[in-house]
């Protein structure tokens, strides 16, 4: 027989790490080795297909008390493909009702006898295999029918395996809620992927910590409306043959029941509406801390329930006992012991039998401690609220609050966060507490007796380790020890504190500060479960806060950048020009004089267009500062936009015939507007530039028209060349900074040209677009108001 270690190693070795499910069984081989036999049988090993059976899993999950299984199989899809919408709308997905089943099953006859192999993944066939796999879990005494169809179309050997893996979910749900510590934070798969499912789609948070409710709710649905459709005469009929029926099974397994009961921790109870006597047994007489020799009644049941609850429990049992009805309870509650004043969190469950002429006679059923369980639900639903709320926004102090806010009064009476600012100093950020007057005194406190950074206890020293800290309970020695004087002891003393945590906000290896949860008024100690949930805020809150941080630099970053484009653009400026007007000089004397020579006459051309060049690159550089930093500032007047593109064509003549162009201009006579005369210049010579470049030796056409049918009329104006083209994926990217749809190597500039061109457009209220497609050209249509 092999130890309980070599076991371990091999789960090990064919998981990557030791899932918690294996946890209660470590401490005994022979249980362990079972345990481990049927995973590795009915489920790693499992020819199924992957996807299949992990969506099964999840669905199927729905119905366990623990939320390990349900959590931990939602987040295995994540690595499969699926998205966090998908495994929502899964997971929400109703199960098959019996004439759904129907239907389903009509369609597996009309699809044949049998299968050569499993259906298609994602196939309509492999969806009906889903329904089919999900009503014999959860309809198992009705589904005779349905599993003779399912056996003939997978035929014997995969119909074996998906019936083994069926029975291997049961018992993973009985051995989960016979282990309600198991936790699925622990588990290497909600590890990796919950934060980033919780992220995507934070409604998954909603949908755990309140999935068994709703699954209830469409039971008990489903019952109302077959008993509706019943009949009155069918449904006195029904509920006598399921009396019947319930009665034989009671008394058949009464021991059965008492083992079961055993195991899952439930306390029983029996209660006679007509005389009001009623029987706990040992176990729930200890769940509401009852002497086990106590007589009890129902007012002592209803007086250990909260006040607040207390309406709503006693009316659940008085539907129970309501003539007619279906006698069904089920309800979860808050209790306050009655012998130590512990409050904990109750299910309790149970059906009132009716006699012949109606009236309740008997009402029996179960209670559980269900505090763990609740109390995790709350923590993924605090949770889930904290990772939407920092989502939110990019200010790291805002962000802070935010989170500070959540935890008051969820997590603590008391929320502190400290910083360490650019020079290693630590103060505190901010101060959260409901009453403004505590408020005012902590922050007297910490006027006065400052943090001591070289302190060995408190934020000091979670700063420096980065490890958390956990005070249970501080007593009256610890506040006497840790005050620095008289009045400091006074002052701690008036803050009223009962227990203490800090955690670090860590990210990317780097402690940014330390959060702070102190409880005071609540009464209540801080434990290990407190802390893990702390951990996990702060873990969220590190990473937004670094986000913010982040963004904060880049965004310095971006202003010094501008900054230093609008110096370095405007002390190229005034030498570019003084150069560019020297060379028209020089150029102006060569033309005028014979005496130079050809080649030096086309060099000195030459130098004249580069100059020319290097001018608009600087004037782009100004554009790009103007236009990131909000100064584009128009100009417009009145003018003729015809007779500007006219004459911004005419300028272009040379280039045009010396990349062997036919430049062609088509429009009406005038159309006049208001727009700014230099910004249209550019938007023009832009578009003329690039189409004189990417279609050289082919004909470029500029076309003014007119667009009277819209309110004050619109002008188009279009730029189109027969060259290279812009592939379909490229185009959507044209109009952005440092982007181009060619590669630099064979066509200079900056990427910058349509950008500017763009945003010129957009600032004078019109729009631009691009048509093209690779080898046939490209054509720029802007569309300008008149106005």
């Amino acid at each position: 027989m092999r130890t309980a270690r070599e076991i371990r190693q091999e789960i090990e070795a064919r998981f990557g790490f030791f899932p918690p499910f294996f946890a209660p069984a470590q401490d005994d081989p022979r249980v362990l080795e079972n345990l481990w036999q049927q995973t590795l049988r009915a489920y790693v090993e499992n020819p199924l297909p992957v996807l299949f059976r992990e969506k099964l899993f999840a669905w199927l999950s729905r119905y366990c008390v623990v939320p390990y299984c349900v959590v931990c199989h939602s987040c295995a899809l994540r690595p499969l493909g699926m998205t966090a919408g998908e495994v929502l709308a899964l997971l929400e997905s109703l199960p098959p009702e019996h004439g759904a089943i129907d239907e389903t099953l009509a369609r597996l006859d009309a699809s044949g006898d049998s299968l050569e192999g499993w259906p298609t993944p994602g196939s309509a066939l492999e969806e009906d295999l889903f329904r089919c796999s999900v009503f014999l879990f959860v309809h198992q005494a009705q589904a005779e029918r349905c599993r003779e169809r399912v056996r003939r179309l997978l035929g014997p050997t995969l119909y074996g395996h998906l019936t083994v893996f069926l029975a291997y979910m049961k018992t993973c749900h009985l051995w989960v809620e016979a282990h309600p510590e198991l936790s699925y934070e622990a588990d290497e798969r909600a590890r990796q992927y919950l934060g980033p499912l919780l992220r995507e789609e934070p409604r998954l948070g909603d949908f755990f910590a309140g999935y068994r409710e709703r699954v209830r709710d469409e039971r008990m649905q489903r019952e109302r409306e077959l008993l509706e459709a019943a009949g009155a005469v069918q449904r006195a009929e029904a509920l006598s043959q399921r009396l019947s029926r319930q009665t034989e099974a009671l008394l058949e397994s009464e021991e059965h029941l008492r083992l079961a009961l055993e195991s899952a921790a439930l306390g029983t109870w029996d209660f006679k509406p007509r005389t009001g006597e009623l029987h706990w047994d040992a176990r729930c007489k200890a769940l509401f801390g009852v002497p086990e020799v106590a007589e009890v009644d129902y007012a002592t049941f209803l007086a250990s329930v909260l006040p607040e609850q207390r309406d709503r429990v006693d009316a659940a049992v008085a539907r129970a006992h309501a003539p007619g009805g279906d006698g069904e309870y089920r309800e979860e509650f808050r209790i306050r012991r009655l012998q130590d004043g512990a409050e904990r969190w109750i299910s309790s469950r149970g059906r009132c039998f009716f006699d012949e002429q109606g009236r309740a006679e008997r009402f029996i059923g179960t209670v559980m401690d269900v505090t763990e369980r609740r109390r995790t639900e709350d923590n993924l639903r605090f949770l889930a609220q904290a990772s939407a709320l920092l989502a939110t926004s990019l200010d790291y102090e805002d962000t802070l609050r935010r989170v500070a806010t959540l935890a008051v009064p969820v997590l603590a009476d008391w929320c502190g966060v400290d910083v360490v600012d650019e020079r290693g100093q630590v103060h505190r950020l901010i101060n959260v507490h409901r009453d403004p007057e505590k408020v005012r005194l902590s922050e007297e406190v910490h006027r006065r007796y400052p943090i001591d950074p070289d302190a060995t206890v408190g934020v000091p020293q979670v700063l420096r380790t980065g490890e958390p800290l956990l005070i249970p309970e501080i007593s009256e020695e610890a506040l006497v020890h840790y005050a620095r004087d008289a009045e400091h002891l006074r002052m701690l003393r008036e803050l009223g504190l009962r227990s203490y945590l800090a955690v670090a906000l860590r990210s990317r290896e780097r402690v940014l500060g330390a959060l702070t949860l102190v409880r005071a008024e609540s009464g209540q100690n801080y434990g290990q479960e407190e802390l893990r949930l702390a951990g996990d805020l702060a873990r969220r809150a590190a990473l937004a806060v670094d986000n913010a941080l982040l963004y904060r630099e880049a965004q310095k970053a971006i202003g010094l950048r501008d900054g230093f484009l609008q110096v370095a653009a405007h002390e190229l400026r005034t030498p570019v020009t003084a150069l560019k007007l020297n060379v028209q000089a020089l150029v102006g004397c060569t033309r005028r004089e014979e005496a130079w020579s050809e080649r030096t006459v086309a060099r000195l051309t030459g130098l004249e267009r580069g100059v020319g060049r290097l001018g608009v690159l600087v004037d782009e550089l100004l554009d790009v500062s103007r236009i990131t930093s909000g100064r584009l500032v128009l100009h417009p007047e009145e003018l003729d936009l015809a007779g500007l593109v006219r004459e911004v064509a005419e300028r272009f003549r040379s280039e045009a015939e010396r990349a062997g162009c036919a430049l062609r201009v088509r429009g009406p006579g005038p159309v006049v507007g208001q727009w700014d005369r230099l910004r249209l210049e550019q938007v023009l010579s832009n578009l003329l530039s690039n189409a004189l470049k990417y279609g050289a030796g082919q004909p470029v056409e500029v076309a003014l028209s007119t667009s009277p049918s819209t309110s004050g009329g619109r002008v188009l104006l279009r730029v189109r060349d027969e060259g290279i083209g812009i592939d379909a994926a490229a185009q959507g990217r044209i109009f952005e900074r440092f982007e181009r749809a060619v590669s630099d190597r064979h066509y200079g500039g900056l990427g910058m040209g349509l950008w500017i061109t763009r945003e010129i457009v957009t600032a004078m209220g019109g729009t631009i677009h691009v048509e093209s497609a690779p080898r046939q050209g490209a054509a720029f249509t802007v569309e300008l108001p008149r106005g």
